[in-house]
């Protein structure tokens, strides 16, 4: 059996360059391919911190150590945006979920189970936020488990954009529209042109705004679960009233 797909039109990275020149009618002279790149890493963020897409789900697994409250998040697949859940996955494959808490509530549950000197240890139950590089688990591990984190990287970057060499990304592929608008707003601010650059941001913003309905509305539900989605029609009051 195959699946076929056909995702639209495309823009790649000279592409967009080209597309934004022309949309502001400067050359690169003036845009080189160094401010544009700018623009397009701010693009890329703004997209990403607005909505989250499937393609920047991950799934990354490690162990803890015993004695050990803090696990190292520095360094999984893509970089780290957020986590969106762990869970403990045993011998036999089974899973439990922890829940997530506040840092204050993992001291302050810790220090109230503790005796004097001594650290509460345990198979952990809640995670929290530590600081930008290290979650905290509670109770304290009292061994070794095998830990999975769910969580979302940082964007895909099209381009010469912090060193990536991609020319095309799933922003690109998927919504091409969405990365050239706000490409422009972000050419006219730097252009000094306020009028234009609202005109565009505002495309940006709207079709920002169908970009995320599809990626975490239609993508995450299905016909036979939630029905088919049906655009409301008004219609006459049979009693004749309003």
């Amino acid at each position: 059996t195959y699946w076929y797909s056909h995702s639209g039109d495309i823009m790649n990275y000279s592409e967009l360059l080209d597309t934004v020149r022309s949309y502001t009618e400067v050359d690169s002279n003036v845009l080189s391919n160094t401010i544009l790149n700018v623009f397009i890493v701010n693009a890329e963020n703004q997209i990403a911190r607005q909505m989250s897409s499937d393609s920047q789900r991950r799934y990354a697994t490690t162990t803890s150590e015993a004695n050990n409250a803090f696990l190292d998040i520095s360094g999984p697949e893509g970089g780290l945006r957020y986590v969106r859940g762990l869970q403990l996955i045993y011998a036999n494959n089974d899973i439990t979920w922890l829940e997530q808490r506040d840092a204050t509530f993992m001291d302050e549950y810790s220090i109230q189970r503790s005796t004097a000197n001594t650290t509460f240890t345990g198979e952990p139950i809640y995670w929290a936020t530590w600081d930008a590089t290290h979650l905290m688990l509670a109770p304290t591990p009292n061994g070794v488990y095998t830990i999975e984190m769910w969580y979302e990287e940082t964007p895909e970057r099209l381009g010469n954009g912090s060193g990536t060499t991609s020319t095309t990304t799933f922003v690109s592929n998927t919504a091409p529209e969405v990365l050239l608008y706000k490409c422009v707003a972000e050419a006219y601010s730097y252009l000094k042109n306020p009028t234009d650059m609202q005109i565009y941001d505002q495309k940006f913003q709207v079709a920002l705004q169908a970009y995320a309905n599809e990626q975490m509305g239609l993508k995450r539900r299905d016909e036979y679960t939630d029905g088919v989605l049906r655009i409301p029609l008004k219609s006459a009051n049979p009693d004749g009233g309003n």
